[in-house]
């Protein structure tokens, strides 16, 4: 059994590591972190996990490491995958890979991969694209091979340092157009932090709010978005500064 254990607030780390898991084995459990805390997961001793994150600010998700805690491995091989918007994943590989291995899990792989950003979508748009693709399912084959021996992994190898850079919130989050906004109250229940009530969907708490996009990307009216002053500068600095192409990295 491959058990894919993800934090996806846009479905991209979703796609992604689910793409690496179709290459290891037919028999798939998949187990969504994003919305609530899960419960635990009956593993055998062979089954395989693929663990995705998304990396915020250079890190895991607090959010993500926090339920990630929930589940508990018994040596099983574990591959540890993140997917950033294409500046940089700074400490977040090497912090899953800890998460991996303090949670019981044996680790065999690494990787980074990039994505669309999904606070400036200018920077690496359209990503992943058929080049990353195809870095995807070879790491994804590379990962059987190695499942299937019995080779060392040195997660002193992954890029990233110890202590980990410190947690660094955004300053600017989603907003929605209350013209356009439906009511519907799916963003109040897909926010992972409960930051939107289904009272007033078109508010957000923004002392809890982590701009994680997932109530743009659940919302059917498309009526939620960055916008303002802030984020028109913010966008523009960022767009300038992390248009050059990175490539994935694996370990």
């Amino acid at each position: 059994m491959i058990h894919v254990i993800y934090f996806s607030a846009t479905d991209t780390t979703k796609r992604i590591v689910t793409v690496i898991a179709e290459q290891l084995g037919s028999e798939r459990n998949f187990l969504n972190l994003t919305v609530r805390q899960p419960q635990s997961v009956n593993m055998e001793k062979d089954d395989v996990v693929v663990l995705g994150v998304p990396v915020y600010g250079g890190r895991v998700p607090q959010l993500a490491a926090e339920r990630l805690k929930a589940i508990h491995g018994q040596g099983q091989k574990a591959i540890a995958v993140c997917i950033y918007g294409n500046r940089d994943y700074d400490d977040a590989l090497v912090e899953l890979c800890d998460i991996a291995e303090n949670q019981g899990f044996t680790l065999i792989a690494a990787g980074a991969f990039i994505a669309e950003h999904c606070i400036f979508p200018k920077v690496a748009t359209a990503r992943p694209d058929d080049i990353d693709m195809k870095n995807i399912n070879l790491f994804a084959e590379l990962c059987r091979h190695r499942i299937a021996g019995a080779e060392p992994f040195d997660k002193n190898q992954v890029k990233g340092k110890r202590p980990y850079l410190k947690p660094a919130g955004v300053p600017i989050h989603p907003k929605a157009d209350k013209r356009l906004c439906t009511r519907c109250g799916l963003c109040a229940k897909e926010c992972p932090t409960g930051a939107i009530t289904e009272v007033q969907p078109y508010l957000t708490d923004n002392s809890i709010c982590i701009s994680c996009c997932r109530c743009i990307s659940v919302c059917p009216s498309r009526a939620r978005a960055f916008g303002g002053l802030l984020y028109k500068i913010a966008g523009w600095k960022f767009t300038k500064d992390y248009s050059r192409r990175r490539d994935a990295e694996w370990f």
